[in-house]
């Protein structure tokens, strides 16, 4: 397997311990470590609350509890105002964060024992050390007890390596969990701070590699890999001199149905604007003024027979279907048409609904061996693909997203905070967007991005990720512009267009 940078790496808990325990056996003393990470938060807590006078701690039971006991001897070395409040008896620590309570002791510190009431919070900041990454089960009391408090004081939350109540592998919250502004997660980054609730629990993010080698790294295989903004200039060349439109793709963008017009084009703007060559939209002959007058460009035409497809799904590199599509017979009949086709295929909104709903047909394309297909469902469509509801889909995205592309292949991106994007022996997490693309049509965009990368050449895999990653970047330079209340699927286009030009000037601003 490629070997990817220790910030694109992303980890279970189980694969973290292993980095933790190979470091201590590879010569690292434990107690070091986690002195670092003590140090490393504190660090993080100053920087971003630099006015903080006083500190509040709960320390729970474990290394987390340690790494608590560490901050507050560092709180109190920087004449910080310390409150440390032990939720469990801190004679039943062991190892390293019995040293790090004995050394807190050693330097005048001592622990309230819990409970105390939200009055009696002293502390600008509270640091969260309750609970860290081993945690499976759904939080109990006195734990719950803990959290609810904390999340209900106005004062700001530190959390050390991940928001207790958090699960460190789905991103899901395990009955409650503490709603942090600020996490410092050390050693590797855990997948589930990344997708499902962890980037509404987590706040700001910060990561600390601490002494882990890099010997050590290569020891540990890691659960998925970060898309970041580096992918784009290394996925996307420079255009030959002597380039023409073939050379650049041929998309297909079939559906629009009475009322849906507006979707179609935006999927075919999209692709167009992302620098397909050639773009061809096949629709309900009612649209096609409408279309040919918005973007000139796009070659439109009616579909009055599904037969006029066949001409069109030989001539283009890839087709996408489901924007606008419906579910009724005029939608039927052209998803039927398509997905019989030889050719690369996004699918998104109604043709994802209609592959779920003809269980059959599926398999007789599976069995011919087509299934060049990217998907693109959103929660409540993955839902209906495995038959399941939206709360089980959220509830564990990886396996949700793991379950789809083994169920009907290709390649699956499930949207979301923290969206994923899966084949067969690859998981990836895309860091970008914001709330703001809570509107319609942003799904419409993102098919049309995404056909245009597949149409100049970017293998599956490659263009879905870098698709998710430049379209959720460039909500967020709206959304940093205006702010994201009222930002439109149609405003994405032109910033989409820049950042695909990775050596436009307009990048460097």
């Amino acid at each position: 397997m490629k070997v990817w940078p220790i910030h694109e790496r992303l980890y279970s808990a189980a694969q973290v311990k292993q980095l933790d325990q190979l470091t201590i056996q590879s010569g690292t003393a434990g107690f070091e470590l986690m002195k670092q990470a003590g140090r490393t938060a504190f660090r993080h807590l100053l920087r971003k609350w630099p006015n903080c006078a006083s500190v509040t701690l709960f320390c729970g039971s474990g290394n987390n509890a340690g790494d608590g006991y560490v901050m507050a001897v560092l709180a109190k070395k920087q004449g910080l105002q310390v409150q440390l409040v032990a939720v469990t008896d801190p004679e039943y620590l062991k190892g390293e964060a019995q040293e790090a309570y004995q050394w807190a002791l050693s330097c005048g510190l001592s622990a309230q024992s819990w409970p105390i009431s939200a009055e009696s919070i002293e502390g600008d900041v509270i640091v969260d050390a309750l609970l860290g990454t081993g945690l499976t089960g759904e939080v109990r009391a006195p734990f719950s007890e803990v959290i609810e408090l904390i999340n209900q004081h106005p004062a700001s939350v530190l959390s050390v390596d991940i928001p207790s109540g958090l699960c460190a592998d789905r991103g899901a919250v395990l009955g409650c969990a503490v709603k942090a502004d600020l996490t410092v997660t050390f050693i590797g980054k855990k997948l589930g701070l990344w997708t499902g609730q962890g980037p509404a629990l987590c706040g700001e993010r910060r990561f600390e590699p601490l002494l882990v080698p890099d010997s050590v790294r290569q020891l540990v295989p890691m659960t998925a890999q970060m898309v970041n903004p580096e992918s784009i200039p290394r996925l996307l060349k420079p255009r030959s001199r002597t380039s023409h439109k073939g050379d650049h793709g041929r998309v297909l963008v079939v559906g629009g149905d009475y009322g849906y017009a507006g979707a179609i084009l935006l999927a075919a703007q999209c692709a167009a604007r992302s620098g397909a060559g050639l773009v061809k939209v096949m629709t309900r002959p009612e649209h096609v003024a409408a279309l040919v007058a918005r973007q000139p460009e796009l070659m439109v035409e009616g579909i009055t027979s599904v037969h006029q497809l066949d001409q069109w799904l030989s001539w283009c590199d890839v087709v996408v279907l489901g924007p606008g599509l419906g579910q009724k017979g005029w939608g039927q009949q052209i998803w039927h048409k398509v997905m019989q086709a030889n050719c690369p295929k996004v699918l998104d909104a109604d043709a994802l609904n209609l592959m779920a709903s003809k269980k059959a047909m599926l398999a007789r394309l599976q069995a011919e061996g087509l299934n060049n297909w990217v998907l693109t469902p959103h929660p409540g469509e993955a839902a209906r693909m495995l038959q399941s509801s939206v709360a089980e889909v959220e509830s564990d995205r990886p396996l949700a997203v793991a379950n789809i592309q083994r169920h009907y292949g290709g390649v699956v991106l499930l949207k979301g905070a923290g969206t994923l994007i899966r084949c067969t022996d690859r998981l990836s997490v895309n860091n970008s967007g914001n709330p703001g693309m809570a509107s319609g049509g942003m799904g419409d965009v993102l098919s049309g991005l995404i056909a245009a990368l597949l149409a100049q050449g970017l293998a599956a895999y490659e263009a879905t990720c870098l698709a998710a990653q430049v379209h959720g970047l460039a909500a967020d330079q709206l959304a940093k512009q205006f702010g994201e209340r009222g930002l439109l699927a149609a405003d994405l286009i032109q910033p989409i267009r820049v950042l695909l030009n990775p050596e436009c000037e307009l990048n460097a601003v």
